[in-house]
This record gives C-alpha cells, structure tokens and sequence, in this order.
C-alpha cells in the first residue's frame, strides 16, 4: 500500500472527530479511524475510485477497496440495520467498481427520524492501523471536497 491517498467527504453537510460518535464500536476506534459525518443531503457518494467488497442486505452501509487495498466503510445511522432496509436504497453490488462521486446509496432521513435512528454516518479506515490519517477539514463541508489524507 503506497500512498499517500486523498479521500474527499462523500457527502454534503458537517464533519466531526470520530470521537463524537454515540456508538463506542465507532468513537472508540474498534472499526478503525475516521471521521463522522452529519449529513445535509440524502445521498451518499464515493470517495474515492474503489471496488465495493460488501453491502449488506439491510442496505445501511457499504464497504470499499482502492485499488492499492484500503478498505473503508461508510456506515448510515447508528443501529439503523434494525430497519431491514427500509428507507435506503443501494445504487451498487458487491464486486463493482466505483469512481469518486459515484452515488453507493440512499436514504430517506424522515424514515431515520421517525424510528427514532441518528443519520451520522461514520467514514472509517478497516487496515489502515499502521499509517497516518490527516482529516482536511472539519466542520461544513460539500461533497467532493478533499476530506481525508492517508500516508
């Protein structure tokens, strides 16, 4: 794995430190490091060209691979999985290939909010352990815009 890699924020709203995740798997770093997304919009967008290695039936979350072998995860909600799929829709399969700004899925927030769920989306590294992660910017945020440096 070479680097160093930029990964723009994959949608338009607000970044905070990982730590401020309600869900300690998340804040506490047991998933990897990252940052936390609070999102304006309702689609969720690549942040970089990769393989997409999982999605799950409850569609709430995706994982992906660059070609150099960062595998990241973006995960909708906190226990939104408890959903079974409803209020998201998955734009991708396991096994295609993305561009950046390429639309993963997306949700309905009303849905989220009338259960009761959270839409924070964590954006977290899975082997990236042993490299250095530089977050760009915090606060506002577009889509697109350069949100992560990892060398």
């Amino acid at each position: 794995m070479a680097g160093p890699f930029v990964f723009s924020c994959p949608i338009h709203g607000s970044v905070a430190p990982l730590s401020h995740c309600e869900d300690a798997s998340f804040s506490q770093g047991k998933l990897g490091r990252g940052v936390l997304l609070l999102p304006a919009a309702h689609t969720l967008l690549s942040p970089a060209e990769a393989t997409v290695y999982f999605s799950f039936t409850t569609k709430h979350a995706v994982g992906l691979q660059t070609p150099q072998g960062v595998q990241f995860i973006l995960h909708v909600g906190l226990d939104t999985y408890k959903l079974q799929g409803e209020g998201f829709q998955l734009h991708v399969r396991t096994g295609d290939q993305v561009s950046r700004g390429q639309p993963l899925l997306s949700f309905d927030p009303q849905v989220l909010a009338s259960a009761g769920y959270s839409p924070v989306i964590p954006f977290v590294f899975c082997n990236a352990a042993n490299r250095r992660l530089t977050v760009l910017k915090l606060g506002p945020i577009a889509a697109g815009e350069d949100l992560l440096l990892l060398h």
